[in-house]
């Protein structure tokens, strides 16, 4: 199967050069619904032209009109069978749509059909990261490994993939020898810091110092190192270590927030618009024409701010033998963006995502939920900021159970602050961002407590680690399945966790976490005052 790009060398007639110029012209101009027209009319009539095919199934993701996207990827990838880029992309459109069965399968099959190509490989494990196959995304990794044992970038993938699976020290081989054969890889010193708590005789302390001198021209180096140092000072503690640890996590913080455009004000308008719209008076209107759909599996959706213990309380509930676990996935936006069509921004999905069709929406989720294979009666969708959604969830799927991690405010933003996460949560990196995103999103989760009294199962995190049998006890009551003390073992399961926190929840519960800010007290006077500036309680 080829690995051409979808823009190297394909000699196109001067005419399809110039068509492909004037669609790229017509989306730069933001007339996407045109490019798409005179796209789809040119591959119509010339369907060997694989990067203007390429191009339509991306016009149409962004027009959102994924039923399009998706019979233009397959299209394409039945006229291009040995381009690997047309195949990967007909998986990337499934994925998008919702269609996880029909990518998973396509996966399998590419797979069986490639045994040397080691670039496929790492697009296949890729693929399969996100459809929720974990031990096959292993495969694929150490397949491509062994095709190129000395790529730095699959060697860091695959001890990603074995940490998911809670193979702490085959992970932590990988990432030592790595670090000495590429000491540029700064990743890969965070990812070591994670592996496990550091004590003053097991630490990379001198290792991470070392490198941030020898590298200290190298933004990266900055970010991914300071975290790690920041990490190893806070697992040995004592006041002196904790200035450091803070001092680390606040550079590596302001270093990381650099590199980024966002504005918190968007995310501040997005909420308040969300209060606005789902507000008692729309969800009185909703009710009388909402259809009850109640088939197949029962969402449970575990959900509050990153770090706040959402991981854990999967960890605890997947356990059971009636429920499993989906990790974090974006079912649910993609599957609300499939139902609401075409948005200038933020603000307009929200306006028209009230006034959808919540029967389909609910089946579009959980069609695309059943497609990841599992068979338990329960389903958890640990995906944090689906609190954004909550009107939306109790209207599209009324039997889903919800559950809320709350934990005490400086813990929560400062856990979130000496995290440098893979992805998302941008608010995070800043104090004052922090600060100010969760005052909006306690404002946001009291708005949704009012609007649906005692439909959210509302846990604090304290609660839960100072008590552990009983909140679990309730939790499996709430959710309506059998609770019995093993459940508490959770540690011992070999569970995939694909978090920030996939080392802790393989740890039996521990009370260490709670009011770990007072040990940072003096640092964090001036996010203490904010909050309280804010109308956030932070004496509880």
């Amino acid at each position: 199967m080829s690995s051409q790009s979808p823009t190297s060398a394909q000699k196109f007639p001067d005419r399809q050069q110039q068509i492909i110029a004037e669609v790229k012209h017509l989306c730069a101009q933001q007339n996407n619904f045109k490019a798409a027209e005179i796209a789809a009319l040119t591959v119509a009539q010339q369907p060997k032209y694989f990067e203007l095919w390429f191009l339509l199934t991306q016009i149409y993701q962004q027009n959102i009109q994924f039923d399009l996207m998706c019979q233009s990827a397959q299209k394409m990838a039945e006229f291009h069978l040995d381009n690997s880029p047309a195949q990967i992309r007909k998986v990337q459109c499934f994925i998008y749509a919702g269609e996880i069965a029909k990518a998973i399968a396509s996966i399998d099959k590419l797979y069986q059909q490639t045994s040397d190509d080691h670039l496929f490989l790492s697009k296949l494990a890729e693929l399969y990261l996100h459809t929720g196959q974990h031990q096959k995304v292993l495969l694929c990794h150490q397949k491509a490994l062994q095709l190129q044992p000395t790529n730095n970038q699959y060697r860091y993938n695959l001890a990603a993939a074995h940490i998911s699976l809670g193979q702490f020290e085959q992970s932590r081989q990988i990432l030592l020898q790595l670090i000495k054969d590429c000491p540029q890889d700064f990743d890969a010193y965070y990812m070591l810091a994670g592996l496990a708590k550091a004590s003053q005789d097991h630490q990379h302390i001198d290792l991470f110092k070392k490198q941030l001198e020898k590298f200290d021209k190298y933004p990266q180096a900055e970010i991914s190192l300071k975290y790690a140092l920041g990490k190893e000072y806070e697992d040995i503690g004592g006041n002196d270590y904790y200035k450091l640890a803070f001092q680390q996590f606040d550079q590596a913080a302001k270093a990381r927030r650099q590199k980024l455009s966002y504005q918190v004000d968007t995310d501040l308008s997005a909420i308040k618009s969300i209060q606005q719209v789902f507000s008692k008076a729309s969800n009185k209107a909703t009710e009388s024409r909402r259809e009850s759909f109640n088939r197949g599996q029962t969402p449970i959706f575990i959900l509050g701010l990153p770090r706040s213990g959402t991981t854990l309380v999967e960890s605890l509930l997947s356990s059971h033998e009636k429920i499993a676990s989906l990790g974090e996935i974006n079912c649910f936006a993609l599957s609300l963006m499939n139902q609401v069509g075409y948005h200038k921004n933020k603000l307009d999905l929200i306006e028209k995502s009230a006034v959808i069709d919540f029967a389909e929406l609910g089946e579009k989720y959980q069609y695309a939920t059943a497609g990841y294979g599992l068979k338990a009666p329960f389903l958890i969708d640990k995906t944090p900021l689906n609190f954004l959604y909550i009107g939306l969830i109790k209207q599209a799927l009324p039997q889903a159970k919800i559950i809320h991690l709350k934990r005490h405010p400086l813990d929560a933003c400062f856990a979130m602050y000496k995290t440098l996460f893979r992805m998302g949560y941008p608010f995070s990196y800043d104090l004052s961002d922090l600060a100010q995103y969760y005052a909006a999103y306690q404002q946001l989760m009291t708005h949704w407590n009012q609007l649906y009294p005692n439909q959210i199962f509302n846990l604090n995190y304290r609660d839960l680690v100072h008590a552990p049998e009983v909140q679990v006890y309730n939790l499996c009551d709430y959710c309506g399945v059998e609770f019995y003390a093993e459940i508490l073992d959770f540690y011992q399961q070999k569970k995939t966790v694909a978090t920030a926190s996939a080392a802790q929840v393989r740890q039996p519960l521990y009370k260490s976490s709670v009011d770990r800010w007072k040990s940072y007290s003096v640092e964090l006077q001036g996010l203490k005052r904010q909050l309280e500036s804010l109308g956030v309680d932070c004496e509880g």
